[in-house]
């Protein structure tokens, strides 16, 4: 059992400890004992994550799943403990905020903005010209047409009347722009993969968690009854997201190849296509059990049958023995014993 420092409250986070401790990896151990890096504001920070906080974070989901105007939502053990797994180790989910020295890291007291009455300048009157004509009208409409107080994205940065800072600005914000449409690169290798088998659900290994995203992640939530919550990828928006702990996928892979292709990704070397049961014979999962077959027990299949001549000569030796007389050395002599012949 991997000893994780946390510390329960009450008797509900007693029994999330036990469940993280039984089932944690090495990997989410660390993430729990040491924090994980975060950034806020352009600050270098720690993140920990309390029993506490998760709590607070399994109502806000209990709460996402209840019907509108309900009070209340009953979830199911298994629901919570994936939860648990998720909370603790998603890095974008933010707990207690350390800076690197150690300190907590506070929340600074907001500011009581004052605002100052404008001053408004008079402007000198322009003068009425007598002689107005259209060429006028059109060399004041492209003024005002070509002037810009600000810098956007279309403007050149070499235009001399912006700052450098002004222009560099202008470039991040390019960039960010960019890296908003595309996603973090979690999220594009994702992407990549799906890309790979289009028809299939994705199940993405990411710590203890196997995950599928997108609309993937909504029909197999409806169809196999699982939680869907969201996950910020990069992306404008977060998008939705279904998850099961990597020791119970096996269940879940026997559900899912009912209806659909399934691709399991461990990693960029690591991968595997199922097909769906329906449209094949399914030879790479044990529909019994969940079990990922390997090529060994694939080309195992059923029981170990005898040659012809042992089992005569077997029966032949059986003759020689009153059963009465074998039951009695069995219960002289122990389950095992040896007859020469």
């Amino acid at each position: 059992m991997i000893k994780l420092n946390l510390t329960p409250q009450n008797k509900q986070e007693e029994l999330i400890l036990t469940y993280l401790q039984n089932n944690a990896s090495e990997t989410l151990a660390d993430k729990i004992n040491n924090g994980t890096p975060f950034e806020k504001d352009g600050h270098p920070l720690l993140n920990k994550k309390t029993l506490s906080g998760f709590m607070k974070y399994a109502c806000d989901e209990a709460r996402k799943l209840a019907e509108k105007g309900a009070n209340s939502a009953c979830i199911d053990d298994v629901t919570v403990y994936g939860w648990a797994i998720h909370f603790f180790e998603e890095d974008s989910i933010e707990g207690t905020l350390y800076t690197i020295d150690g300190e907590e890291c506070k929340p600074a007291p907001k500011k009581v903005a004052t605002t100052k009455p404008a001053t408004v300048k008079p402007q000198p009157t322009k003068p009425q010209n007598l002689q107005f004509s259209i060429f006028d009208k059109i060399d004041d409409t492209e003024v005002k047409d070509t002037k810009t107080d600000t810098l956007t994205t279309e403007t050149d940065t070499n235009d001399e009347e912006f700052t450098e800072e002004e222009k560099l600005d202008a470039l991040r914000q390019i960039a960010e722009e960019e890296q908003r449409e595309k996603g973090n690169p979690t999220y594009q290798k994702y992407t990549a993969y799906q890309a790979e088998k289009p028809t299939a659900i994705v199940a993405y290994r990411l710590g203890d968690f196997y995950e599928v995203l997108g609309d993937k992640a909504v029909l197999l939530g409806n169809e196999l009854d699982l939680t869907i919550t969201s996950r910020d990828v990069g992306l404008k928006e977060r998008i939705p997201m279904v998850g099961f702990p990597y020791h119970a996928a096996e269940n879940y892979f026997a559900k899912i190849v009912k209806y659909h292709d399934l691709y399991i990704v461990e990693n960029d070397n690591e991968k595997q296509f199922i097909e769906r049961v329906e449209t094949a014979v399914n030879r790479h999962i044990d529909l019994d059990t969940g079990e990922i077959l390997t090529e060994e027990m694939r080309l195992f299949d059923g029981d170990i049958e005898e040659p012809d001549d042992v089992l005569a000569e077997e029966k032949e030796l059986a003759k020689g023995f009153e059963p009465t007389a074998v039951c009695k050395l069995e219960e002289m002599l122990g389950d095992v014993f040896i007859v020469g012949v």
